[in-house]
């Protein structure tokens, strides 16, 4: 009987485009229960400093179209990205007590998300990248820097002073496993869904991969996970308890997911219309139209499309985080908003 069950819930694949799922989606605006929804975002918190050109030259020089400088980091561009899609969100990270971080601070504030979970590292500098964005090729080149003094101070104080029961959802871009590991055991413990990014696969991250509630990767990560290669079998190989959710990201293969409970593999394509000139940060952008979803209570296919939406609106905006005239245009936002 078991057997049969598996078998039907292993041979059934949906292929969606997002436009016709966001149709749907607009018909059920739940405003009120999505400002309601408490959302606690962690991990990195990166100051981007971003050069646009035409090409990236593999040897020799070239004109800088453009530069400009964010406030980003994976979980931070997820975070203000829920954030502009009308959550109540706030975010925990480690920051250096320099201008970097103080800078910070009062960005994240002005996109009223709070910040008194967050940690600021005395005598350190807040990491920071730069980035470089070839316009014709739509590729990048990222270029880390992050001072250990942030990563070695001691968070265990942090960790043991939170309280997580009065958040609907817990995120995490699965940086900083030293932090984000026990944050996410003690959700596990206290029944707060978990929502986790796994770009890399040491030993933490596939320790957070079994605690999530939802994991959402991307293929390749999620195929050296499974060992298997084909998108649906590996997405249904790894939903494997009750309540869990996952969701491989292929770029411009779409993404395809699928739950515990759910008999069929979604595969949602990417909006066709969308006009892409900026990726950075498309992934993040993904996360925080997925948590949305989720707090607008969408079944699991919506919650793909109006992710994919979020992705394809990012992909319009100059910087990491999606604005708020491309939200729109792409019909991410609820009436109210």
């Amino acid at each position: 009987m078991k057997a049969a069950a598996a078998g039907a819930r292993s041979c059934a694949v949906a292929k969606y485009s997002s436009r016709t799922m966001l149709r749907r989606l607009q018909a059920t605006p739940k405003v009120w229960q999505q400002r309601c929804f408490r959302v606690l975002a962690m991990g990195n918190t990166i100051i981007d400093h971003v050069i646009s050109v035409e090409k990236l030259p593999d040897d020799g020089k070239v004109w800088v179209e453009s530069k400009q400088k964010f406030v980003g980091g994976q979980g931070a561009n997820a975070a203000q990205g829920m954030a502009k899609l009308g959550l109540e969100v706030s975010w925990l990270s480690r920051l250096g007590d320099d201008d970097d971080g103080a800078n910070a601070l009062r960005h994240f504030k002005a996109c009223s998300i709070d910040t008194s979970f967050c940690i600021e590292v005395e005598r350190a500098h807040t990491m920071s990248a730069t980035v470089t964005i070839g316009r014709e090729c739509m590729k990048r080149c990222c270029y880390m820097h992050k001072d250990e003094r942030l990563l070695e101070y001691d968070v265990s104080s942090h960790i043991s002073s939170l309280d997580l029961r009065s958040f609907q959802i817990l995120y995490t871009d699965g940086h900083q496993t030293d932090l984000a590991l026990p944050i996410a055991q003690k959700a596990f413990d206290q029944g707060v869904p978990i929502i986790a990014d796994i770009e890399v696969l040491d030993q933490d991250c596939r320790a957070l991969a079994k605690l999530a509630s939802h994991v959402i990767a991307p293929l390749e990560v999620l195929q050296e996970l499974s060992g298997e290669t084909d998108p649906e079998r590996i997405v249904r190989l790894l939903s494997d308890r009750e309540g869990k959710t996952v969701i491989a990201t292929a770029g411009l293969a779409g993404s395809y997911g699928t739950s515990f409970e759910d008999p069929t593999v979604y595969h949602v394509k990417v909006r066709p219309e969308c006009q892409a000139f900026d990726t950075l940060g498309a992934g993040d952008a993904y996360h925080a139209g997925y948590v949305a979803a989720v707090s607008r209570g969408l079944h699991l296919e919506n919650r793909m499309a109006l992710a994919t939406s979020v992705a394809a609106a990012l992909c319009e905006t100059s910087g990491p985080v999606p604005s708020l005239e491309a939200l729109r245009r792409f019909g991410c936002l609820l009436d109210a908003e």
